[in-house]
């Protein structure tokens, strides 16, 4: 009994424990507390609480060194499995199903014979059947909720290409330990963030971002910005050139940046102050709520921003997130790409070369895949690498946006951050082209490439491209 008790009390410390994380996976309110020693705090309060009853119940000091030592092994074994958010979860009965190229005639047809197999399925339970239909250019597909039986009809039907389980996607970048900060007046080029700095010059450490004004991309270049969402009233996007697009995250609280993170990636492509292309405008593509996201809604809220693109010589979409590979994801990126719509994502901060497998973006061959540098142009340990980097970028404590209020900013640093100064050049090079030649994806790419600092990336990693991002001003 008195064992029984303590395992209970253990159970109890535990859910209090992982109730304090301050992530917005387990508590929204608790996003409010930035300070790391706030979880400290309570888990230490948590701890002494513990210990104290189990005296006072068990009147025995063996018993309290008994809670003491199994305490340790417990918090041991559970905080490491806090750090597993980012692994990816297969979500059971949930599928995404990708349609062969060329069988857009068909596709009705095809809609038609899942729900009747779906329908007459003698195994169906809960499942609802197709719940999402995709359809962007010569991509088509669809997800849903599907018993085996049903599931194993489709896969054997000639007008699909692949068959995948829905997983969880996730952010790639880190927040740093440190409180979060408010921007207090004008930040002027002359003391830019070294982001910029480093992107307009040849060599490390330098604090003014030289550029061309002509590539400031007015006059209706965007960018697709797939995330959390943008705090469009920030004051890094005055005129309003940050717009909400769509929200792909069903049931979602809003179609606000609870996060931050989608803010942040936006002000690095076109802050007046943080920004690269500095009068683009940026829309919201909303895939994130509070937590992790899943194959499916991120497709939906790519393919959204596909078919929004009107002039793909004007636009480039960005994604900072990853996932599993997905076959639907990878070949939606083709799609654009063949179309003349560029995406440019994060590589991931797996800390794993591409050899190995990479997840989705990163693992589409369309995707301009971007890994992170720090201020000496070396490659942090948490920047994938290997020959699925394209090139790399600014991605430690890079200072940009943050969502708590219009004059917020914060230093964050992944992949995730040094994406969207890619993402940002893209539109630059394509303003400073005026939308011509130059802006074709092909012709787009190779700048990007030709214009980039060989040789001075550090522990860039085996296979790796040595490629540093540059705006090409001849500093």
């Amino acid at each position: 009994m008195m064992v029984e008790r303590l395992m209970v009390d253990l159970i109890c410390l535990g859910q209090r424990a992982w109730e304090c994380i301050p992530t917005p996976l387990r508590n929204k309110e608790l996003c409010k507390y930035k300070s790391p020693s706030f979880l400290t705090h309570s888990l230490c309060f948590e701890v002494i609480n513990i210990i104290l009853r189990s005296y006072l119940r068990y009147k025995s000091y063996d018993m309290v060194r008994i809670t003491y030592i199994l305490l340790c092994v417990g918090i041991a074994l559970a905080l490491p499995v806090a750090k597993r958010d980012n692994a990816p979860v297969p979500i059971a009965g949930k599928y995404i199903i990708t349609l062969r190229p060329g069988a857009a005639p068909s596709f009705e047809t095809h809609l038609s014979w899942v729900r009747d197999v779906h329908t007459r399925s003698l195994s169906r339970r809960d499942e609802s059947g197709i719940e999402k239909v995709y359809s962007a250019l010569d991509f088509h597909g669809y997800a849903g909720s599907f018993d085996e039986e049903t599931i194993a009809q489709i896969r054997a039907n000639p007008d699909v290409s692949s068959v995948e389980q829905d997983q969880t996607f996730h952010l790639t970048y880190h927040l740093p330990s440190q409180p979060r900060h408010r921007q207090t007046g004008l930040t002027t080029q002359k003391d830019a963030p070294w982001g910029l700095g480093s992107i307009s010059h040849r060599a490390p450490n330098s604090t003014d971002y030289i550029y061309d004004s002509r590539g400031d991309a007015v006059d209706g270049y965007t960018a697709y910005v797939v995330d959390t969402g943008i705090r469009t009233t920030h004051n890094e996007f005055e005129g309003g050139r940050a717009i909400f697009g769509y929200n792909a995250y069903p049931d979602a609280d809003s179609d606000e940046d609870n996060i931050g993170h989608g803010t942040h990636v936006s002000g690095t492509i076109a802050g007046k102050t943080y920004g690269v292309a500095k009068k683009a405008r940026v829309v919201a593509v909303k895939v994130f709520d509070w937590g992790s996201s899943t194959t499916s809604i991120v497709l939906d809220g790519y393919l959204w921003a596909v078919n929004n693109i009107t002039t793909p010589a004007k636009s480039v979409i960005n994604l900072s997130l990853g996932g599993p590979q997905s076959d639907a994801v990878d070949s939606a990126i083709a799609a654009a790409y063949s179309a003349g719509i560029l995406t440019v994502v994060a590589a991931g901060n797996d800390g794993r070369s591409s050899d190995n497998g990479w997840g989705s973006p990163a693992s589409a061959p369309e995707a301009l895949a971007v890994g992170a540098v720090d201020v000496e142009n070396v490659r942090p340990s948490f920047s994938n690498w290997g020959p699925g980097v394209d090139i790399w970028a600014p991605g430690v404590m890079v200072r940009s946006a943050w969502n708590w209020d219009d004059g917020d900013y914060l230093e964050v640093e992944g992949t995730s951050m040094a994406s969207p100064h890619v993402a940002g050049l893209v539109l630059y090079l394509r303003s400073l082209e005026g939308g011509g030649q130059g802006g074709l994806v092909g012709a787009v790419v190779d700048k990007v490439r030709e214009l980039g600092t060989k040789g001075v990336v550090k522990e860039a990693g085996r296979g790796s491209v040595n490629l540093l991002t540059y705006n090409g001003n001849g500093a």
